[in-house]
């Protein structure tokens, strides 16, 4: 039999030729056209694998996911960029450091600042940036004016990383001390200033503590009050409890000098205080009125009872109180009496006075 050149190349299609059989020319220009579309099309799938699937893989990265789960991380103070996404990789905020990095280089620069900040898991790297941007979330205190050392901690036993019991324990055991603290005295009651502080939430209690006596001891300097100051018979510690008293009396922040310098001439007289703020400390302030049970307990803080002043102070006095009880009135005043509804009060330099100050009060519907 005997075969022609049309039949081997139906025979033959995919080149495999037969023996003693040689392919056309034509035959050999077609094989070469679809080898050399084989390779470009090949060639073609690998370029695209090779750039769009790392690609990819970046968009994915850098666009980050939809989760809610909220993570905190710390940065350390000095700690750069370079390891901070290390700690963000490894709480789960991005998937890469590698290509955090290499998004970061297109970006303008980032000041990371010390401190903790929330994320989100598989977070965008746009919105890692905008966080460290407004930098780290912060704990708000805020300390009014005329609270106690416990009142302070229970504020501060709010915010998550902290305990009240722990708070009021290291304000008294002596590891923060006020300068115008007395040896023999290891709480820091009344030497801590009314303000509203930020820190950052891992800021320990200690430290707390100290950036509040620094900030007292700022402003009572401000006012000419230093440890050293001796005042109206009255030593700086002794000043500061008569503030803390004044705070806690003067009803009406206009009558402050003059509450200071009653109880200035009291104490000058030899009389006691008699003074209600001062008993309702020493009873946790847990009356608001007193009976006359709480004036025969026996306290320290039982002006009634005692002669001179407390042993400590019984509140924050603020700024302004500081300054007018350093700075009091002049006047022979021995008694006052709120009269008034705003709190305004009368003041006399005899009990007869304070008598009728007492029913004017009543009068006006504060007996």
């Amino acid at each position: 039999m005997t075969f022609n050149r049309v039949d081997l190349n139906k025979l033959a299609p995919g080149g495999q030729d037969l023996p003693g059989w040689r392919p056309s020319r034509a035959e050999l220009r077609r094989r070469r056209r679809n080898r050399g579309r084989w390779f470009l099309s090949s060639l073609v799938i690998l370029l695209l694998l090779a750039v769009l699937t790392p690609y990819g893989y970046y968009r994915s990265q850098v666009d980050g996911g939809s989760s809610k789960i909220s993570v905190t991380v710390s940065a350390s103070p000095g700690e750069g960029l370079g390891q901070f996404a290390g700690d963000l990789a490894s709480k789960g905020v991005i998937g890469s450091t590698l290509v955090f990095r290499i998004w970061l280089r297109t970006q303008p620069s980032v000041v990371l600042q010390a401190g903790t900040y929330t994320f989100k898991k598989d977070d965008s790297y746009s919105r890692v940036v905008a966080t460290l941007e407004k930098g780290p979330a912060l704990d708000k205190l805020v300390i009014p004016d005329g609270l106690t050392l416990s009142q302070i901690a229970a504020k501060v036993g709010e915010l998550p990383q902290h305990s009240a019991a722990h708070f009021l324990q290291v304000a008294n055991s002596g590891q923060v001390r006020s300068p115008f603290e007395p040896t023999s005295v290891s709480s820091l009651e009344g030497l801590l200033y009314p303000d509203t502080y930020s820190f950052d939430p891992s800021t320990s209690d200690k430290s707390i503590l100290q950036m509040m006596v620094n900030a007292f001891v700022t402003h009572a300097l401000s006012l000419g009050l230093t440890p050293q100051t001796k005042s109206q018979g009255l030593d700086a510690y002794q000043l500061v409890i008569l503030a803390s008293i004044v705070e806690k009396e003067a009803v009406y922040p206009g009558d402050a000098a003059k509450v200071a310098r009653v109880i200035l001439n009291r104490l000058a007289q030899k009389m006691k205080l008699q003074l209600d703020s001062t008993v309702i400390y020493g009873l946790g302030n847990t009356v608001t009125h007193l009976s006359l049970a709480d004036l025969q307990v026996k306290s320290p803080y039982n002006t009634y009872l005692i002669s001179g002043l407390p042993p400590t102070p019984i509140s924050l006095p603020s700024q302004a109180v500081l300054q007018a009880s350093l700075n009091p009135a002049s006047g022979n005043w021995l008694y006052y009496v709120v009269v008034n509804k705003n709190g305004a009060e009368a003041f006399s330099t005899t009990y007869a006075g304070q008598l009728a100050n007492e029913r004017l009060a009543s009068s006006n519907g504060l007996g």
